[in-house]
């Protein structure tokens, strides 16, 4: 009888591995010293010169003077086409580079100071239209300055030429994904994505869907140093750092 009564118990420990779930992580934490070097911008986007990069990021605490770079567009000569940080003094702003052209724009529903809150950043370029930009669904910004970004490489987390002898303005804070769509995303497109984060995958299909030709999205469960293209179109990424730095897994991420 003894036995018998034990079984239900021995059983019940047989089953805890089933309950037992790996971290989901969903997104990477720079703390400086960190980057991630995409593809030249023109060798992924297809066919037309109209297309959006967006990303979702947070803040959090800042160990350095410099101005933490989001990402960074630059020239063969080394100028900067276009890079959006962070201010380190204000938690409320943004500083933009189009064009060598420094510019600063305030937004109220921004606060880079908690690294809970993560914020849709949408880049929309045209050759006609030219470029703006919003923070989740607030056209901050609208220029009509052309950007040449031909023969140009995608870095995010800091500013970095191509052949690496500029690395300054490292990222410190979260970054949830990044997407790249060879398409100039309507206003109305960007309203829901902001409103609904978690509705943009294989299980939900957006009329323009098959224009999303870069899709990373960092739903890792061990540490990677390439990062693969999930929308199918081989435009890996690769995270590079300084040495004595590291970017790590966070399970912090856009709601």
């Amino acid at each position: 009888m003894r036995l018998l009564k034990l079984l239900p118990v021995l059983f019940l420990f047989s089953c805890i591995n089933l309950f037992i779930q790996e971290t989901q992580y969903n997104s990477l934490h720079f703390t400086g010293g960190s980057w991630i070097e995409f593809a030249e911008i023109d060798s992924m986007k297809l066919e037309s010169n109209d297309f959006t990069i967006q990303f979702w990021v947070s803040g959090g605490e800042v160990n350095t003077n410099e101005a933490p770079a989001i990402f960074s567009i630059i020239d063969s000569n080394d100028n900067i086409t276009l890079a959006i940080f962070r201010d380190v003094n204000q938690n409320n702003s943004i500083t933009t580079i189009i064009n060598s052209a420094v510019g600063k724009q305030e937004y109220s529903g921004l606060d880079w100071s908690d690294p809970d809150d993560f914020y849709l950043i949408s880049l929309l370029f045209s050759d006609s239209k030219g470029l703006n930009i919003y923070i989740n669904d607030y056209k901050i910004l609208s220029s009509g300055s052309f950007l040449d970004v031909q023969g140009s490489t995608l870095n995010v987390g800091a500013i970095v030429n191509e052949d690496r002898t500029i690395l300054e303005n490292f990222w410190y804070g979260y970054i949830d994904e990044v997407r790249f769509w060879n398409t100039r995303l309507a206003d109305s497109t960007i309203s829901f994505q902001y409103a609904h984060p978690n509705k943009l995958g294989d299980y939900y299909q957006y009329s323009y869907y098959d224009s999303l030709i870069g899709l990373w999205r960092f739903n890792w469960d061990k540490p990677l140093s390439t990062i693969e293209d999930d929308s199918e179109h081989d435009n890996d990424g690769n995270i590079y750092t300084l040495s004595g730095f590291s970017i790590e897994l966070s399970e912090k991420g856009a709601k």
